[in-house]
């Protein structure tokens, strides 16, 4: 197998998954698949495919670009969905830890507030114990330090001598006391001071952490929003397919009905414009483009996205664009018609006489003429994708007496008419 033709056939199975998918969702069944269970689905289609994307020739270019948008848009939701919750999550995550920390730099001013009062009143009270002591040293500077001793010295009676000797006592061990205060206050302004500078440092690096986390924010909010769009815009491709399957619909239908209308009309010209002839004709023919594989043979064909049934009447040879088409055996060309809207295109009918002829259809050009003789192997005209045509390759009939037989008779298989392989 050529890697192109690899190629097509991952293609098809994509878009036969797609279609399948859209045919659920057009039905009003939305089943979520990942690209993976869409990809199995389409594995399970290999008979109804044929191998290429040949039996997507029903589906116009649009619906299949719309089924393609369709599949890409499903495959991709999921994770998409799962990116912004992610990022609203991580999102919420980063504003409770921002309510954290403004509400632990409220904790830490307010600790702030409450240091500062007690280094204040601690200030305070120093100054009051130093005032107190600064009167005390220059009134003994002016009494020359014999202040106490002149007052136990004026008493005027032992009663008076004991209570002035106690007196005394008791002023010095206020100036002892007003001393161990002052030092006891200094202490603690030290000790506040020191715990002010921490408190300092915490609030400035709580700020920090505050300001660090709000500019986080600012990107988290950019990955959802960006996350959102994506989501939004994938629904968006998902509705847009589904509004151009919905239009497509009624244009499928009305391909099909000029599908099936084109056959009999086909069988019908065939039946009196070609020979006839009593039972099988004999004699061989010889494959119409050397070298091009059969993509498809007879038989029903399902549309990949709306499941409608037509039959297909002749196989299907892939081949480029421009490739010679010969004629399978000498005859007498009957028509050759420009049907390029039509659902075979332009196309070639060659009468071999006894009641056998062959339909060439989906040419680019051709190469005789309507009464011309032609020899077997004779060019009659070139491949192309004129009418109902997904991409270049010749869909070939026979048949006999107007009645479309399985080609593959003529080269191996059996001459099964159209009655057997679509009843």
């Amino acid at each position: 197998m050529t890697r192109g033709r690899r190629v097509s056939i991952v293609r098809a199975r994509a878009v036969v998954a797609a279609g399948m998918v859209m045919a659920a969702l057009l039905a009003g069944v939305l089943v979520p698949a990942s690209a993976d269970d869409l990809i199995d689905k389409a594995d399970q289609l290999d008979q109804q495919i044929n191998q290429t994307e040949s039996a997507l020739e029903g589906a116009s270019k649009r619906l299949r670009q719309a089924a393609a948008d369709l599949e890409e848009a499903q495959a991709k939701l999921p994770s998409a969905r799962a990116v912004y919750a992610a990022a609203v999550g991580r999102l919420s995550s980063a504003r409770d830890r921002l309510a954290l920390i403004r509400q632990r730099l409220r904790e830490l001013r307010a600790q702030q507030e409450k240091v500062q009062e007690e280094i204040a009143e601690a200030q305070r009270r120093i100054t009051r114990s130093e005032t107190l002591i600064a009167r005390i040293v220059r009134y003994q500077y002016q009494t020359g330090g014999y202040a106490e001793l002149q007052v136990v010295l004026d008493a005027e009676s032992p009663t008076d001598f004991v209570q002035r000797v106690m007196a005394t006592q008791s002023v010095t061990d206020s100036q002892s006391e007003i001393i161990d205060r002052l030092n006891a206050d200094k202490s603690v302004l030290a000790a506040r001071e020191q715990q002010m500078q921490v408190t300092e440092e915490a609030i400035a690096a709580t700020e920090a952490e505050a300001e660090k986390q709000v500019e986080d924010l600012k990107g988290l909010v950019g990955d959802a929003r960006d996350a959102q769009r994506e989501v939004e815009s994938l629904i968006a491709q998902r509705s847009s397919a589904l509004a151009v399957a919905q239009e497509e619909k009624q244009a499928e239908e009305d391909r099909l009905a000029d599908l099936q209308a084109a056959q009999d009309a086909l069988a019908a010209q065939i039946a009196n414009a070609a020979s006839s002839g009593a039972g099988l004709p004999s004699g061989a023919l010889i494959w119409p483009v050397p070298g091009a594989p059969m993509v498809q043979g007879v038989g029903w064909r399902t549309h990949p996205v709306y499941g409608y049934r037509s039959c297909h009447t002749g196989i299907d040879l892939s081949a480029g664009s421009g490739t010679a088409i010969l004629a399978a055996r000498g005859g007498v060309v009957i028509w050759t018609k420009a049907e390029l809207s039509g659902p075979y295109g332009n196309n070639t009918l060659i009468d071999h006489g006894d009641g056998l002829s062959t339909f060439y259809a989906h040419q680019s050009s051709f190469n005789v003429s309507p009464g011309q003789r032609v020899q077997k192997g004779d060019v009659i005209g070139y491949v192309g994708e004129t009418g109902y045509a997904t991409g270049p390759h010749l869909h070939f009939e026979v048949h006999i007496n107007g009645v479309p037989h399985d080609p593959m008779g003529w080269f191996g298989g059996a001459k099964t008419p159209q009655s057997e392989f679509c009843p």
